[in-house]
């Protein structure tokens, strides 16, 4: 079993400030301190092993840069070779004409977004649509102050999609970087689910297990 997330060790989401970080971590090896624990010596010994590693890594800014870098903790793109990558790009070969100039977001969403009788976006299957919102969770998700809104750009994608399984790592991973780690772990299951070969989304599985699962 691979160690588990720093994050998740001492209980602050990825977004976390230095401050946070230590606050935390004095709060847990107070909790789990041995001398505190002595009818738990050995289960107390590992956890705080446990938590100075994870401390060690997460307030040292370096060292903390490294260990956000890693491949599983970055957003997926569409895959080049993928048939939805050669739709988009073809589709886009010709310069749209428009009477007016719109916003950039009415450029943006005005080809793909229907409206239903209630003025609600519809539902059901349509690729078109999924990428729109999966363009704007990308965009949204280049900034920690929009994960949130990300993380719904990539469940509106799935809506549309169920099967686009970059959409369904980011929205996992958003909730990961969010601080929600269950709702992370149930995610994550899914991608598997969609892509058994996922190592990415399988080395997230790992690294957020529940020692007390």
């Amino acid at each position: 079993m691979a160690k588990r997330d720093y994050y998740m060790v001492l209980g602050v989401p990825p977004t976390a400030q230095p401050d946070e970080i230590k606050k935390a971590y004095r709060m847990l090896s107070k909790k789990y301190h041995p001398d505190l624990n002595p009818d738990m010596k050995t289960v107390s010994d590992e956890k705080m092993k446990e938590l100075v590693e994870a401390y060690n890594i997460l307030n040292d800014t370096q060292k903390r840069k490294a260990y956000d870098k890693q491949p599983q903790f970055q957003v997926k793109r569409f895959a080049k070779s993928s048939a939805r990558a050669k739709v988009d790009k073809s589709a886009y070969t010709k310069k749209p004409v428009y009477t007016k100039e719109p916003s950039l977001l009415e450029r943006l969403l005005s080809p793909f977004l229907k409206k239903g009788p209630g003025g609600e976006s519809g539902g059901g299957l349509d690729p078109k649509q999924a990428d729109v919102h999966f363009t704007l969770g990308l965009s949204m998700a280049e900034s920690e102050s929009f994960y949130d809104q990300a993380k719904g750009e990539f469940k509106l994608t799935l809506k549309f999609d169920p099967s686009h399984k970059e959409a369904a790592y980011n929205h996992a991973l958003m909730c990961y970087k969010l601080g929600e780690f269950e709702e992370a772990r149930v995610h994550f299951q899914k991608c598997l689910q969609l892509e058994p070969e996922d190592q990415m989304a399988r080395k997230m599985l790992n690294i957020l297990h529940d020692p007390m699962m």
